[in-house]
């Protein structure tokens, strides 16, 4: 009957919180709450600075969703989001690193790597301009080019580094993929179709297929078919195969394209 105790005892036993978030940075140990009552459990009298962005290093804050802890690094360098390009303050926490500007959301889940920047954009919805972009890139134009067409700036290196900085989104890579797609399908030309040609190419026994096949691959490159991670070789080669790089892109660099509204 002592088994059937000691069964019985465990069955009663509290079960135990899950364990705090700890990470170990460059030997110091730092600790993520859940919320503030969690965090005086352990620390009854200190104090939390009110606003994040305002707190120095070794403080502890409150993000923007009620998790609690310290800033691990605080440092001052120019922040390429703003338009401007101001230099601006930011903070390294177990959340990942953010800028202190005021639009800026600290939030979420313990980062697997605290020297990235927080996803504060969750929004996987594509917006007018974006969409616009992604057509004008699709199309052949240079990003940088179709930022300064789409948004509103006339900031050139702002938009150079925005329109990076889109291309590197996946929703908006997404997006370009979609109208090369539509372009290709405009003339035709359909991943099917790209197979089975390459497949009578390879079947057939006549000598002289070099320049086909080299079209064909191309082609390829064009559709995503082949792995390639050259985006601007991609974006560059549309202009050779759809004629969109002089006639229709002037205009709709012109406005004379229809032009989703925001």
């Amino acid at each position: 009957m002592k088994w059937i105790y000691q069964s019985y005892c465990i069955l009663l036993r509290p079960k135990l919180r899950p364990s705090l978030h700890k990470k170990k940075v460059k030997g110091v140990e730092y600790t993520l709450y859940k919320d503030e009552d969690e965090f005086r459990q352990h620390h009854p009298r200190e104090k939390i600075v009110p606003d994040w962005r305002k707190a120095q290093i070794g403080e502890w804050i409150k993000s923007d969703d009620g998790k609690v802890m310290s800033i691990i690094h605080r440092w001052h360098m120019k922040d390429t989001s703003i338009r401007d390009k101001k230099t601006n303050d930011f903070v390294r926490t177990l959340l990942g690193t953010a800028s202190t500007g005021k639009y800026t959301k600290l939030l979420g889940n313990p980062a697997k790597n605290i020297y990235c920047f927080v996803n504060y954009k969750s929004n996987s919805v594509v917006t007018a301009r974006e969409k616009n972009f992604a057509k004008m890139v699709a199309m052949g134009a240079k990003p940088v080019n179709a930022y300064l067409n789409c948004f509103r700036t006339k900031d050139y290196d702002y938009a150079r580094d925005r329109s990076m900085a889109l291309l590197r989104e996946k929703r908006v890579r997404t997006m370009v993929d979609k109208e090369i797609e539509l372009l290709l399908d405009d003339l035709g030309i359909s991943k099917t179709y790209l197979l089975e040609e390459m497949k009578s190419v390879v079947d057939s026994r006549k000598a002289r297929h070099g320049d086909k096949l080299r079209a064909l691959e191309t082609l390829m490159k064009i559709s995503g078919l082949l792995n390639t991670d050259k985006q601007s070789e991609s974006i560059a080669l549309i202009q050779e195969f759809t004629g969109f790089s002089k006639e229709k892109l002037k205009a709709f660099e012109q406005g004379l394209l229809p032009e989703a509204s925001e």
